[in-house]
């Protein structure tokens, strides 16, 4: 099995690139800032870079363009704002060889409850989320056919080294759960 990355607005960093090594498979990396490496900055500055550079809409049409081109089975690995993005885009591909979409703490995702699932699809949300409340979209989200919804005690960004919630236990326990079996 190929795994397709899809980064959160912090884009390809060394500690994406960690993550992308620590899954024992071949991985591909999707970003929103043309394969460029990013410097530790803020998450602000990367939110305020995110929409000045790419935009929602344009990120989803990146990921569905490289979904579109897959010619072998993947499972897609996604990240907050690359989540929402993967959400939407594996709407819209129609390839088969698209067999999987795992997302972590997809918070934009509340803005298309309206989009369902080709593939089976997994969200790992955070304990709670600033801007709406993480059960009601659970909720949501779980009437649809194919999803499949949990709920951790870590917080938004607990995936990703850059972020203030960052999470060591979290990490490398879903690190081992994508690498086993049950992934896929």
């Amino acid at each position: 099995m190929n795994y397709i990355i899809v980064s959160d607005i912090f884009g390809l960093t060394p500690a994406l690139t960690k993550l992308s090594d620590a899954i024992m498979a071949k991985t591909v990396i999707i970003e929103p800032y043309d394969g460029k490496s990013q410097p530790y900055d803020t998450e602000q500055h990367y939110y305020d870079k995110f929409i000045k550079n790419s935009s929602h809409d344009n990120y989803a049409a990146k990921v569905k363009n490289v979904f579109d081109e897959l010619d072998s089975p993947t499972v897609c690995i996604a990240f907050s704002a690359g989540a929402s993005a993967a959400w939407r885009a594996q709407l819209l591909t129609g390839n088969l060889h698209l067999k999987k979409l795992i997302g972590f703490y997809p918070s934009q995702i509340r803005n298309n409850l309206d989009v369902n699932a080709t593939i089976p699809c997994e969200f790992i949300f955070p304990q709670n989320e600033p801007h709406f409340n993480v059960d009601d979209i659970i909720n949501s989200l779980a009437l649809k056919v194919g999803v499949k919804c949990s709920k951790t005690t870590f917080l938004h960004g607990f995936m990703n080294q850059y972020s203030v919630n960052f999470n060591t236990t979290a990490f490398d326990e879903y690190i081992h759960y994508i690498n086993s079996a049950k992934a896929c």
